[in-house]
């Protein structure tokens, strides 16, 4: 199976969920595109060493939106011509929120309405989250894209947890935030134990 990260915002903890799920249920890892230095894959690789990592579809040495990195690094792709690896349990991590730019033209929503991959939607509780979260929700919906759930990183709260699940009618796992290897590898198998139960994901 392949499924596809996607986040509501802009460092909402893809990433570490990301690096959670490859560690928790043995999936291979790919950034869709990489912008700027230390890269998304150095942190999986340090967080759960054992994870197959595929080189980046897009690999830009410039932290900026990956619209602007193409003109700063005078090169030119299409986006939607990414090619994905072959492997058969494979994590897609997206950059961004579902409308960063993907390149000059399209957005990171484009690629994933492209591809029409099962996903999982990663946000964070802080001003403007719920906001963020049900935007993406709903645009998701729209675009016919299958929401395997969403998984909320770093701090939690149930009040916020409700409104969502009552409002989006969504499953809502949990990845807390964690200080070392230890609490990682714990946070990533309680995380494991949510989505079974919730029927979110499985292998």
């Amino acid at each position: 199976m392949q499924i596809f990260i996607a986040g509501s915002h802009t460092d909402v903890g893809k990433t570490s969920v990301s690096a959670a799920l490859c560690y928790a249920f043995n999936l291979d890892y790919f950034k869709l595109i990489q912008a700027g230095v230390p890269t998304d894959s150095q942190k999986i690789q340090t967080l759960t060493p054992k994870t197959k990592i595929y080189p980046s579809g897009i690999t830009l040495q410039t932290p900026v939106s990956p619209h602007i990195g193409m003109q700063v690094e005078k090169i030119s792709y299409n986006g939607l011509e990414i090619p994905l690896p072959k492997s058969d349990n494979l994590l897609i991590e997206s950059a961004g929120g579902l409308f960063t730019p993907l390149d000059t033209q399209k957005c990171m929503i484009d690629f994933l309405s492209a591809s029409q991959l099962p996903c999982i939607l990663v946000g964070a509780y802080y001003l403007g989250g719920i906001n963020h979260i049900l935007l993406s929700i709903e645009t998701l919906r729209m675009r016919k894209i299958p929401i395997l759930g969403l998984i909320i990183s770093k701090e939690q709260n149930k009040s916020m947890d409700s409104f969502i699940e009552s409002y989006a009618k969504i499953k809502i796992a949990h990845f807390a935030e964690y200080h070392n290897q230890a609490t990682f590898q714990e946070n990533a198998e309680k995380l494991k134990l949510q989505m079974q139960n919730l029927k979110i994901f499985e292998i």
